[in-house]
């Protein structure tokens, strides 16, 4: 999802070096004015699209290799800091990767599939003003969810694993001037990222495997504003923009899965927090606009599912994407909202261990809430939504045929965001 600031960026930042006269009766020396340099200091926020290419490599009793193709899409945020022509500064990231990998059967390796399900990237920067355009070279860390498992039919045996470890890449930042959105940043970058060997262990057989990945991803991005709308002496409150935040909860979902000639419903419950951000049009004191938010989750229930009396459930991840109707009072803009929700969950049966690491979910969602301005800049969010399995999705937990699930979902959220005015 793209967010974009709303604002004129301060174009210039100018260069004085100026000599002082000796004596009365010397003249002053000259004046001399450096190229200007375009104002890239300050904080920024947006979103990501991109590819993804997957190097993959297992071993049982000999080794494969494979390479995989998918994509990556999520948010970003960042700080720089700027001396002359050079910038530098801290950016993270976080976002869902689509990215498997199927090995076949062969002598000495099972057959299996490997997945990436969410990446995150803690970088430094470094880059060079051009003119409008930054090159810069970026490096840190990497945090991976990632799991491999038996092909069908026994694609219940597997595991997940979180691993460490590294990213390096570079790119190319430009400021540009968009239709709707006003001045934004474009970015265009390449990210590497290795991750170490890491035993996966499939009820059984037992592979080692080592991941690396190529992105190739553009990012729409919104910049610290030098010009800010609305002050408190006129008490005008400016919505308009692009916003980005944390955003934290709690959440209930009621888990309905059916087959066997049998259906089981168990409840689920936890926290969920991440980053959230959008965009405001206004039409005098209505706002219509944009807004997502991805988010880590801890939501956990426990119950029986058809052909498995006890399971344990986790909702680890949550993201959304929805549209926003809202007007202004103020300080205050109460919103209505609707739109997509999709979630990823691992479950396991407790009496014959079978795990399914990743179970995704696609839901309708719809909710309402209220938007505090507390400073010019600063806004508070409250709100509740709603959120309803759109299909139903095979579990495959203990057999190939077996069985559908969906779920129903309610959470409480509250924010802080900075507007981009």
């Amino acid at each position: 999802m793209m967010r974009m600031n709303h604002r004129n960026i301060a174009l210039f930042v100018a260069i004085f070096l100026s000599g002082r006269a000796f004596a009365a009766d010397l003249p002053a020396p000259a004046v001399i004015s450096p190229e200007p340099v375009v104002n890239w200091a300050g904080l920024y926020a947006g979103s990501f699209v991109g590819g993804a290419i997957g190097s993959f490599a297992t071993r049982q009793n000999v080794a494969e290799s494979r390479v995989a193709l998918g994509a990556a899409t999520g948010a970003l945020v960042g700080y720089n800091w700027q001396n002359g022509a050079l910038v530098y500064g801290l950016d993270g990231d976080i976002g869902s990767n689509y990215l498997t990998r199927k090995f076949g059967a062969a002598a000495g390796v099972v057959a299996n599939e490997a997945e990436s399900i969410y990446a995150m990237h803690a970088r430094a920067r470094v880059g060079y003003d051009v003119g409008g355009f930054m090159p810069f070279v970026a490096g840190g860390l990497a945090y991976d969810k990632t799991d491999q498992f038996q092909r069908a039919p026994l694609d219940f045996d597997g595991e997940a694993r979180n691993r460490a470890g590294w990213t390096l890449g570079a790119g190319v930042d430009a400021k540009v001037n968009l239709p709707l959105l006003g001045p934004s940043v474009v970015r265009a970058e390449y990210l590497y990222e290795g991750l170490p060997a890491t035993s996966y262990d499939l009820k059984g057989p037992s592979l080692r495997t080592d991941m690396s990945i190529h992105y190739a991803r553009v990012a729409l991005i919104s910049t610290m504003s030098e010009v800010r709308h609305g002050s408190p002496e006129t008490d005008t409150t400016d919505w308009a923009g692009n916003y980005v935040g944390a955003i934290g909860g709690g959440a209930r979902q009621a888990v309905s899965t059916h087959g066997l000639g049998v259906a089981d419903t168990f409840s689920a419950g936890g926290p969920i927090g991440g980053v959230y951000s959008g965009y405001n049009w206004m039409h005098g004191d209505s706002m219509l606009g944009v807004d997502g938010a991805t988010m880590l989750a801890d939501v956990v229930g426990h119950g029986a599912q058809p052909g498995a009396a006890s399971t344990d459930y986790w909702n680890f991840l949550e993201s959304d994407f929805r549209g926003r109707a809202g007007y202004a009072v103020g300080r205050f803009l109460p919103f209505v909202a609707a739109g997509l929700d999709f979630g990823s969950s691992q479950q396991v049966d407790n009496a014959t261990q079978n795990t399914k690491a990743n179970l995704p979910v696609l839901a309708g969602t719809f909710g309402a809430g209220v938007d505090y301005m507390a400073t010019d800049l600063i806004a508070i969010r409250a709100e509740y939504l709603h959120a309803r399995s759109l299909i139903g999705e095979s579990t495959h937990l203990d057999s190939d045929v077996c069985c559908g699930q969906t779920r129903t979902g309610n959470s409480v959220r509250l924010g802080a965001a900075y507007f981009f005015h």
